[in-house]
């Protein structure tokens, strides 16, 4: 299945290595290096995926997950951090991401993920189904920590660029 994917990140060797994995696959992949840019990609193209990364130069990643919501978008939303807190992993999944990755990932976790991904849009997936990242036992641990809802919210506390991000 060949899809359109947007990686977000303002990282340009993560930007280049995700694109070359996931073309090499077959996937139309375009990249975009902040939340201005990707607003625009998606003004310009179509995605079924996306690749977030969490800090932004000029936005978060929960930011991104905002916007698919208010375009209504069909997309489904893979948030990557290398700073990942409970906080932040539980307002992505309530604003229905499939998956929350912590970077550094390795090429077999972002193909992983992104075939996860797939399987889930192939069998067309309900809003009930778990999201992707259930499958994967460290995740799976955090999951019994947090109580993860299918509800939107945007009111989530998140550090400070200028603290040391």
């Amino acid at each position: 299945m060949k899809i359109n994917i947007l990686i977000i990140d303002d990282e340009e060797s993560i930007r280049f290595s995700f694109q070359r994995f996931l073309a090499a696959e077959g996937h139309n992949v375009i990249t975009a290096n902040g939340y201005g840019e990707a607003l625009a990609r998606m003004d310009e193209t179509q995605f079924d995926l996306m690749l977030a990364d969490m800090v932004l130069d000029d936005g978060w990643g929960l930011d991104i997950l905002q916007e698919v919501m208010r375009r209504n978008l069909k997309a489904s939303v893979i948030v990557m951090t290398a700073y990942p807190t409970m906080e932040t992993m539980k307002a992505s999944f309530s604003m229905h991401a499939i998956d929350y990755l912590t970077k550094p990932l390795r090429q077999e976790g972002l193909l992983h993920s992104v075939h996860k991904a797939l399987q889930q849009m192939e069998r067309g997936a309900d809003e009930d189904s778990d999201p992707v990242g259930k499958s994967c036992p460290i995740a799976w641990d955090a999951f019994s920590v947090v109580d993860v809802t299918h509800r939107p919210s945007a009111n989530v506390d998140v550090p400070n660029k200028k603290e040391g991000w």
